[in-house]
């Protein structure tokens, strides 16, 4: 376990960016702290190829007009995009016709070329001039996503961004994402892959390419001297990939895998099972295997008792069933699944699209926020035996923790934290507090954004069969969390008060439009008057 709280303490802004960019980077941050967006870089190869989706009849032109006019605003406003006249250039074509291999679309593609050759070294020069500094969470995100749209692996990149903060001690945040630079125009590596399996069936023919049996697995793992004991096998296969670092290596080996057991399941109806090691020629350790973990987490299901629970009651019990593949199945598999459970809940009478569904869970996320966030920081604030501690302690529950704690933010109290990531937290509840309509309106609109991208990328899976679209993973890993907590709130009011998850949307776009002041946003989807 790698630990945080024993690195270097960076100056404010620096430090924000710091702890903000590992926040999006480890695999427990909570959904409320993570990466929702993509980097410019991706969104701008994203759009490029929805030019051809649409030309396929895949995407609607709506569609791909939304998703060029967020590319405008990140040029607008991303150091990394190059100078004024580049700016300018590129937003101009974002807005002309961008038709598959035109002319626009040939230069947006070509001026994507020269933006991912030097997109940190241009964020690395901007952070470095005081005067003119990028707001530091757009900064921190902006950074944290171009390398994770890159392909590295969030693990792999965590340890990497704590490894050259140690190094660098007090360095200033710019050498920093000037190293990362470095890292990013690195060249993909050739990686071979060793994935053995419990049981393989046969084929008619012969094993596939790189097959070797039980005996010369177990001679190849003791001669490179890995433990053996325990492991029974009965064969494996070295898959050759190419990635951007060695947990990469074993993700696209195992979408590999998945795709051969998957011809397996159909083929032969029989499973293709591996174990839960693999390992990496030139490696000296051994990688772990296991479901993929996104985030999704419905907390209601076990806090109201219905793990167990075999009672199929409605359309909430199926959406879950549905939302099951996005947790832990292929990217394409999990856009498909999770954008059927959001529209099975959230589509209504006289819509006038599907990607309505997504818009009203971004509604029930942006309710959810604050509550999130609240509620930890009150336990953070408890540890440190102030008089706002002994209040905290007192309240009977998270609901009175987090509108006692907005009070107090509200009341202007000083309130010291011993680590960057809850102190930037404490940052946006603070802006949170001084403008709750538009702080939670941003979020929606943040959220919205992302459960639309999910929804490309599902149309693009369904009716061309692009199972390798340049955003899929992205559009996963981004929509998984956020699709979990709404998924939550709904389940809660499904259990607890009967109310369906129409009814729950339409609560949600009451109070989003009505929250003007105080600190009625900590519960904005409980029954009645949240002030």
């Amino acid at each position: 376990m790698l630990n945080v709280n024993t690195l270097p303490a960076l100056p404010g802004y620096d430090g924000y960016i710091a702890a903000r960019v590992l926040d999006f980077f480890g695999s427990t941050t909570p959904w409320q702290r993570g990466l929702w967006c993509t980097g410019l870089v991706l969104t701008l190869k994203e759009l490029l190829e929805a030019s051809e989706a649409v030309r396929a009849g895949v995407l609607h032109e709506e569609a791909f007009r939304y998703l060029a006019s967020q590319a405008v605003k990140l040029v607008g406003v991303d150091p990394g995009s190059g100078d004024k006249q580049q700016r300018k250039l590129i937003q101009k074509c974002l807005t002309n016709d961008l038709s598959f291999g035109g002319l626009d679309w040939l230069t947006v593609s070509k001026v994507t070329e020269d933006i991912e050759s030097h997109y940190l070294e241009r964020w690395a020069v901007a952070l470095r001039d005081p005067s003119s500094r990028p707001h530091l969470e757009t900064a921190a995100r902006s950074i944290a996503a171009h390398l994770l749209d890159a392909g590295f692996n969030p693990e792999f990149l965590q340890r990497w961004w704590i490894y050259n903060i140690r190094r660098k001690g007090h360095d200033p945040i710019a050498k920093l994402v000037s190293a990362a630079h470095g890292l990013a125009r690195e060249k993909p590596q050739a990686y071979k892959v060793l994935i053995v399996f419990a049981g393989i069936p046969q084929s008619r023919s012969a094993m596939p390419r790189g097959w070797v049996d039980a005996p010369s697995v177990s001679q190849w793992l003791r001669k490179n001297r890995f433990d053996v004991r325990g492991l029974n096998q009965d064969g494996g296969v070295w898959l050759e990939v190419n990635a951007r670092d060695p947990w990469a290596a074993i993700e696209s080996a195992m979408e590999t895998v998945d795709r051969v057991a998957a011809r397996v399941a159909v083929g032969t109806n029989s499973q293709l099972t591996p174990l839960s090691r693999a390992w990496i020629e030139g490696q000296t350790r051994h990688f772990k295997l296991g479901p993929r973990r996104r985030g999704v987490e419905v907390r209601a299901l076990y806090l109201q008792d219905q793990i167990y629970s075999e009672r199929v009651t409605g359309i909430v019990d199926a959406a879950i069933e549905l939302l099951a593949p996005l947790a832990s199945s292929s990217p394409s598999a999990a856009a498909a699944g999770g954008w059927a459970a959001i529209e099975a809940l959230l589509s209504g009478p006289g819509d006038r699209g599907r990607v309505s569904a997504g818009d009203r869970m971004a509604s029930l996320v942006a309710c959810s926020f604050p509550r999130a966030e609240l509620t930890p920081l009150s336990y953070r604030i408890q540890q440190l035996g102030d008089d706002l501690s002994a209040r905290l302690r007192s309240c009977a529950c998270n609901r009175d923790r987090a509108k006692l704690l907005a009070e107090a933010i509200n009341s202007g109290e000083d309130m010291a934290f011993r680590g960057y990531s809850d102190a930037a937290a404490f940052e946006r509840m603070q802006e949170l507090v001084a403008d709750p309509f538009r702080t939670l309106h941003a979020i929606e609109v943040e959220a919205a954004d992302c459960f639309r991208r999910l929804y490309r990328h599902r149309n693009m899976v369904l009716h061309w069969g692009k199972t390798d679209a340049v955003a899929l993973r992205a559009s996963v890993r981004t929509a998984a969390p956020l699709v979990g907590a709404g998924m939550d709130r709904i389940a809660h009011a499904w259990f607890v008060e009967r109310i369906s998850p129409l009814e729950l949307a339409a609560r949600a776009r009451l109070r989003l439009e009505t929250t003007t002041s105080g600190t009625a946003f900590v519960d904005l989807l409980a029954p009645g008057d949240p002030t």
